[in-house]
């Protein structure tokens, strides 16, 4: 086949989640749905649901949840390839409960000293990974731990040098670390960073960007150095610029059914048209994508 190898490649962590119906409790739960789920994982999955070439890249354990995890991805479509077993590794868990207004909805983790968390970084051939058009981190991957981190961190190098686009999800979660240690974080690796995506509250939280979807997109800009900044706004829809063009495009009416996973799915339909050459068909596609089930 012409060209790269593929044309995404995205590196993280991937979990099973389990989940209760509507309307029950996780302390009474009798039995769970089971789903694979990870930012980036998705993110692959989603990409390879639309017709892309997506490789995924990660470590798992040598047992048969790390092989459920694989299995799932591959029927999507997604080269598993580059994955690394782990002998005597574990896979990282996490429980939902959807909520039903007015209770939220309910996430317990159990991910600690997964096989990705504990990861050496000279486990993975970047110069094999490094062969794509896009490589796609979240910073979930940066937060997971100290070695995942320079994981991310090499990987994006190295696909940079080999003239890759790096995007980059803030994608922040309160409940792997706090707010300074994650703004620090992403700032350290801006600078290998082409395009990144950020939620209005992220970028408020993290980077005290406020007012109007222009000030924080410009406040992004501004203050991480990245050519081009998407601000996702939920409902709202996203406002993205680059370079002297910005584009913004409001969301869609939809019933949410699963919410878990749509900035994912945005980040695989703004790559799909990224791939295409247009800002403006990324935003589309992302907001056409980002209220459907992915990595199921």
């Amino acid at each position: 086949m012409p060209g790269k190898r593929v044309q995404l490649v995205t590196v993280g962590e991937a979990m099973l989640r389990l989940s209760v119906g509507a309307g029950h409790r996780l302390e009474d739960a009798h039995y769970f749905d089971v789903h694979v789920a990870g930012s980036e994982a998705n993110v692959a999955y989603a990409a390879a649901r639309v017709g892309l070439r997506s490789a995924w890249v990660s470590a798992l354990p040598a047992n048969p949840l790390g092989r459920r995890v694989a299995d799932t991805l591959a029927a999507g479509g997604v080269d598993t390839s580059l994955v690394r077993w782990v002998e005597g590794g574990r896979l990282g868990l996490y429980f939902v409960e959807m909520g039903a207004a007015p209770r939220p909805i309910n996430v317990v983790y159990d991910r600690a000293a997964s096989a990705m968390a504990q990861a050496a970084p000279d486990l993975f051939d970047w110069k094999v990974a490094a062969d794509t058009d896009f490589l796609h981190v979240s910073g979930i991957t940066l937060g997971l731990s100290r070695s995942a981190r320079q994981i991310a961190l090499g990987a994006m190098k190295e696909v940079r040098s080999k003239g890759a686009t790096v995007t980059f999800d803030v994608n922040y979660r309160q409940r792997l670390w706090d707010r300074e240690a994650a703004a620090a974080a992403v700032r350290e690796v801006a600078p290998w960073v082409d395009v990144l995506v950020c939620t209005a509250e992220d970028a408020r939280d993290l980077f005290g960007a406020r007012g109007a979807p222009a000030a924080v997109l410009q406040h992004l800009r501004t203050e991480l150095g990245v050519g081009t900044v998407v601000v996702t706004m939920g409902a709202d829809g996203a406002i993205a610029s680059q370079g002297d063009l910005t584009v913004a495009r409001g969301g869609h009416a939809v019933e949410t059914v699963d919410r878990v996973g749509a900035g994912d799915a945005f980040v695989a339909g703004l790559i799909w048209g990224l791939l295409d050459g247009s800002l403006e068909l990324g935003l589309e596609r992302g907001l056409a994508r980002d209220h459907r089930e992915v990595g199921r």
